[in-house]
C-alpha cells in the first residue's frame, strides 16, 4: 500500500490557559504577523491551519485592524484555512445549543473572509459527545479529526466510522500520536527525512489507508519558516529512500478527500464506533475537569439558561406578535458566552487570573440576556417601564418557555405605586397601595400564595427621553404554585385588591424530615490538580447527614413545606500525597429541603462555607437496587454501566451530565436533578446478592495546582481550592417506571428554568392563556426558539430525547404562514409547507430544525 504523508502546518490556539487572554493575544498577533510575512516571502510555504477557530481573527484584528485585507487575501487564496468553529468548546461542559452556535457563528464569520473549512476538527476536547456526528452532518461536514476519546488498543486503526445515536456517520481520523506528531521537522533534507521515517514507522502499522496525518505544530507555536522549502525538496526526491512514501504540504480538507477516496477502495470496511467517545484509559480525558472550579459550571448553567430559555425564546414569542428580533444583540451575547467555553476556560484548568476574568463575562451575558428578555416581555404584555409603576388594578402573567404544560413554583415581586415618578422629592401616599390582595385565575378560582417580604422605597424609572426619575413604591414579594401553565406560553392571573392579606392553610409537610435524612454529605481527600482527582495514600472519609431533630427550622407557607438544618463538618485542614492532616477546620453547612404543593420533586439547597483545602465534597443519595444508570447528555440521554470496565485501566469512575442522572429498576427509580453540577458517580455497596447503589454528585473539588503530571505547568492555583461560601441547587425526583415513562427530563428542566412572572396592565383583548409554540408528543424537547441567522424568520429546533421513533409528531407555531425543515446551518432541506402546523416523523435521537415564515411583519 502506498504511503502518503500529509503535512499540516498549524497552531493549536488556547485563548487563555497558563497565561491570560491578553498575554496570549499579543503572542497571537506575533504569530499571524510572522505567518503573513512567510506566506508573502515563500511561495513554497503552501498552507497554514489557523486551528479551525474564527475567534482568533477577531482577536488578531482588534490589535491589527489595518491587516484585514492582507489576511483576507491569503484566506481567499486557500493558504490559510479557517473555520468551521467560532471557538473550540469543551463539548461535555457546555450545552448542545452552545456547540451549534459555535458552528453557526464560525461559518458566517469564515464566509466574510473566504471559504469555510468543512472539517470536524476536535483536536483537544476532553472527549466527544454522542451527537457530534449528527451535529457535524447538520453543517454539511461528513468527517471528524480528533485527539481524544478513542484509543488505539488491540488491533484498532486510526481511521474509523463514528456513528451517532440517530445513525448519522462521519469518517473519522484519530490523531493517535497527537497533534504535534510532526511538531519539528529539521530544515536540512537528510535530518527531515530521518525524522519523517521515524514517524512513518510508528504510524503506518496503525493506518488502514496509508494516508498519514502529520501535524506540524502544537499549542501556541509559530510556523517553521523553512518547512515549505524542505517539503518541496523531499517531494522532489519522491519521499523516502526507494520512493517508499510521498509527501505534500497540504490542508486538512485535502487529507480528508484522500482518506475518503482510499476508504472507498478498502477490501475490509473500517470499524464503526457508536455513541460518545470518552475512553479514558490512563486518565486520557482528564475527567477531573468536570468538577474543577464548580462555580464556573454553575455560572455557565445560569448564563446558558438566560440566553437559550429566556432571552431567545421570549424574543421569539415577541417576534410572532410583530416585534423586531434583536439579532445583533443576541449575536453579541452568544459570542461573549462562547468566549468562556474553550476547554481550558470552562474546564477550570487555567491559572487563577484566567478564571477571575471569566466571571465578569458571565455577568455581562446575563445582563444582556435579562434586558433582552425584559424588552420582549414589554412587547408581549404591553408593559411600559418608562412610565413607572401605575395605580389601579393589575395582572400577573406567568410565562413558561418550556414546551410542555407545567405546574411549578413562581416567585414574583409586585410593585404598587405610592405616587407618580418625579425628578426630585417625589410624592408619597402609602394609602395608594392596597393593604392586601387576592390572586385569581381566569376561571375565577383563588390561588393560594405566601407573602415572603414587603418593603417601601424609591425605585428609579428610566426613560429614553427623560433623565432618571424617582418613584415611591411598595414591593410585595410573593410565592405560589402556578398550575397547568401552557407550553411555550403564559397563564394570566388577576390581582384583586382588598383591605388585608388573605390567610391560607399551610402546605403538607409530612415526610420532609425523612427527605432531609436521605441526603448524605461525603468528604474525601483530593491531592490531584485541576485536571485529575487523586486520593492521598491514607485517606479519611467524612460522612454527615442533615438531622432535622437537631436545630431544624420549619419554614412552611401556603405554597410549600420547607425545613432548614444548620450543622458543621469538621474536616482535615489540608492534605498531601501521604494523607490528610490531623489539624481540622470547621466548615458550616446549611441544608434546606423544600416540597412545593403539587410538585413531585423535593428541592435541596446546600450552603457550604469551605475552609478546608485538598478535598472533594459530594452530595449522595441511596439509589436502591436500580439496575441501569442514565444521564442527560447533549441532545441525548446516555446509558452507562454502573461500573465501567475501563476503570481497571485507569479510567475515571466519574461521568458528565447536563441536568439529571437517574438510576432505575423494576420497581421505579430515583433521579437527581441539578443546576450546574456536571459530575456524578453511581457506585455499588453491600453484597453481590443484595447490592445497594448510591448516586453521588460533586459539589466541590478543591486542589492547589494547575497540573501535577505534565498536562500543563505546575503553577500554584490557590483559587482552585474554592475557599469561602458556596450554594448548590439540586432536587430528588422519585418515580415509577424508568426515566422515559417518568419523563425525568421535564422535572430537571423545570428546576433549571423557573417560571417567570411579569406584572402588567389588564387587557381584555389579550388571551388569558396562550401557547406560541406547541410540540407533541412529550418525547420531543424544544432546544431553541430563535430568529434565523440570515433572514427575518423564526427557527424552532427540537430533538427526540429517546431512542425510539416518533410518528406524526405535531409542531405548531402561532402566526406562521408556512414552515419548512432546514439543516442546523439553517439551509433548506424541503420546500415550504403552507400554514402554521406540520406533521412529521422524528427518528430515534433525531434533531429537527424548522424555519417559520411569520405573518406579522417586524416593526420597532
Amino acid at each position: 500500500m502506498a504511503t502518503t504523508l500529509h503535512v499540516i502546518s498549524h497552531t493549536h490556539w488556547d485563548r487563555e490557559w497558563y497565561l491570560t487572554f491578553q498575554q496570549f493575544r499579543l503572542r497571537l498577533v506575533d504569530l499571524i504577523d510572522h505567518l503573513l510575512d512567510i506566506l508573502e516571502a515563500d511561495p513554497s510555504y503552501r498552507h497554514f491551519n489557523l486551528d479551525a477557530q474564527t475567534i482568533v481573527l477577531d482577536d488578531y484584528l482588534a490589535i491589527r485592524p489595518h491587516a484585514r485585507e492582507r489576511l483576507t487575501r491569503h484566506i481567499r487564496e486557500g493558504r490559510i484555512t479557517i473555520g468551521p468553529w467560532y471557538e473550540l468548546n469543551d463539548e461535555f461542559l457546555t450545552s448542545a445549543e452552545a456547540t451549534v452556535r459555535s458552528l453557526l457563528i464560525g461559518h458566517r464569520m469564515a464566509a466574510e473572509y473566504g471559504p469555510t473549512m468543512k472539517i470536524g476538527y476536535l483536536p483537544d476536547q476532553f472527549g466527544n459527545i454522542s451527537q457530534m456526528p449528527q451535529i457535524l452532518r447538520g453543517f454539511g461536514i461528513d468527517n471528524a479529526v480528533m485527539g481524544r476519546g478513542y484509543q488505539l488498543v488491540g488491533d484498532r486503526q486510526m481511521e474509523f466510522w463514528w456513528e451517532g445515536p440517530d445513525g448519522s456517520r462521519v469518517l473519522s481520523s484519530l490523531m493517535a500520536f497527537w497533534y504535534n506528531n510532526a511538531q519539528y521537522i529539521p530544515a536540512d533534507r537528510q535530518g527531515a527525512r530521518q525524522a519523517l521515517e521515524r514517524i512513518v514507522a510508528t504510524m503506518k502499522p496503525r493506518s488502514a489507508t496509508g494516508h498519514l496525518l502529520l501535524m506540524n505544530g502544537v499549542d501556541h507555536l509559530e510556523p517553521l519558516p523553512w518547512i515549505g522549502g524542505t517539503i518541496r525538496e523531499l517531494a522532489a526526491d519522491d519521499g523516502g529512500a526507494g520512493g517508499e512514501w510521498r509527501i505534500a504540504h497540504t490542508t486538512l480538507p485535502a487529507y480528508v478527500d484522500a482518506l475518503r477516496a482510499a476508504v472507498a477502495d478498502l477490501p475490509t470496511p473500517l470499524a464503526v464506533r457508536q455513541g460518545e467517545l470518552r475512553e479514558d484509559r490512563g486518565g486520557a480525558c482528564l475527567a477531573g475537569t468536570l468538577s474543577s472550579r464548580i462555580y464556573l459550571k454553575q455560572e455557565n448553567a445560569r448564563s446558558q439558561a438566560a440566553l437559550e430559555h429566556d432571552a431567545e425564546r421570549l424574543a421569539g414569542f415577541a417576534r410572532i406578535l410583530g416585534s423586531a428580533y434583536p439579532r445583533d444583540e443576541m449575536l453579541y451575547a452568544w459570542k461573549l458566552l462562547l468566549q468562556n467555553h474553550p476547554h481550558d476556560s470552562i474546564c477550570g484548568c487555567s491559572i487563577d487570573q484566567v478564571h477571575r476574568e471569566m466571571m465578569p463575562r458571565f455577568a455581562q451575558v446575563r445582563q444582556v440576556a435579562d434586558e433582552l428578555a425584559d424588552r420582549a416581555l414589554d412587547h408581549l404584555f404591553g408593559r411600559d417601564r418608562a412610565a413607572g409603576a401605575q395605580p389601579g388594578s393589575t395582572s400577573l402573567a406567568v410565562v413558561n418557555t418550556l414546551n410542555w404544560e407545567r405546574t411549578d413554583p413562581v416567585e414574583a415581586t409586585l410593585v404598587f405605586a405610592l405616587g407618580p415618578p418625579a425628578r426630585s422629592n417625589p410624592r408619597r401616599d402609602d394609602a395608594a397601595a392596597p393593604g392586601g390582595f387576592r390572586l385569581v385565575d381566569a376561571d375565577g378560582a383563588e390561588v393560594p400564595f405566601a407573602v415572603v417580604g414587603i418593603e417601601t422605597g424609591l425605585q428609579t424609572v428610566l426613560s429614553p427621553v427623560e433623565l432618571p426619575l424617582d418613584q415611591w413604591v411598595r414591593r410585595v414579594r410573593i410565592e405560589f404554585v402556578a398550575r397547568a401553565v401552557p407550553p411555550c406560553g403564559y397563564r394570566e392571573y388577576r390581582i384583586v385588591p382588598q383591605a388585608v392579606m388573605p390567610e391560607y392553610a399551610l402546605a403538607e409537610s409530612s415526610g420532609l424530615a425523612e427527605e432531609l435524612r436521605a441526603l448524605c454529605l461525603e468528604d474525601v481527600g483530593d491531592v490531584g490538580d485541576e485536571y485529575l482527582h487523586r486520593k492521598p495514600l491514607a485517606d479519611r472519609r467524612v460522612l454527615a447527614r442533615a438531622e432535622p431533630s437537631t436545630g431544624a427550622a420549619r419554614l412552611d407557607s401556603a405554597a410549600r413545606a420547607r425545613t432548614r438544618v444548620a450543622f458543621t463538618l469538621d474536616l482535615p485542614a489540608s492534605g498531601d500525597a501521604a494523607g490528610r492532616s490531623s489539624e481540622t477546620v470547621v466548615c458550616p453547612i446549611v441544608v434546606t429541603a423544600t416540597r412545593w404543593a403539587g410538585v413531585p420533586r423535593v428541592e435541596y439547597r446546600i450552603e457550604v462555607d469551605n475552609r478546608a483545602r485538598d478535598h472533594r465534597l459530594r452530595a449522595m443519595w441511596d439509589a436502591g437496587a436500580g439496575e441501569r444508570a442514565a444521564a442527560e447528555g447533549q441532545y441525548d440521554v446516555i446509558e452507562r454501566p454502573i461500573r465501567s470496565p475501563l476503570e481497571a485501566e485507569g479510567a475515571s469512575p466519574f461521568h458528565p451530565q447536563q441536568t439529571w442522572v437517574d438510576v432505575s429498576g423494576p420497581r421505579g427509580g430515583r433521579a437527581i436533578l441539578n443546576l450546574g453540577l456536571p459530575e456524578y458517580e453511581v457506585y455499588e455497596e453491600g453484597t453481590s446478592d443484595a447490592p445497594r447503589r448510591s448516586i453521588a454528585v460533586t459539589l466541590l473539588r478543591c486542589v492547589g495546582q494547575l497540573s501535577g503530571r505534565g498536562d500543563g505547568p505546575g503553577t500554584r492555583t490557590p483559587d482552585a481550592q474554592c475557599p469561602g461560601p458556596h450554594a448548590f441547587e439540586l432536587a430528588v425526583f422519585d418515580h415509577a417506571g424508568g426515566w422515559e415513562e417518568a419523563r425525568v427530563w421535564q422535572q430537571a428542566h423545570q428546576l433549571s428554568v423557573p417560571l417567570r412572572a411579569v406584572q402588567c396592565a389588564p387587557n381584555e383583548r389579550r388571551p388569558a392563556e396562550r401557547s406560541f409554540v406547541r410540540v407533541e408528543p412529550a418525547e420531543l424537547v424544544v432546544s431553541a426558539v430563535k430568529g434565523a441567522e440570515d433572514r427575518d424568520s423564526l427557527v424552532v429546533r427540537l430533538y427526540n430525547t429517546t431512542h425510539r421513533a416518533v410518528s406524526a409528531a405535531l409542531v405548531q407555531v402561532e402566526g406562521a404562514r408556512r414552515m419548512r425543515p432546514v439543516t442546523l446551518n439553517e439551509e433548506p432541506v424541503l420546500d415550504w409547507t403552507e400554514g402554521g402546523a406540520m406533521r412529521l416523523d422524528v427518528g430515534p435521537a433525531a434533531i429537527v430544525t424548522l424555519e417559520c415564515e411569520l405573518a406579522a411583519r417586524a416593526s420597532r
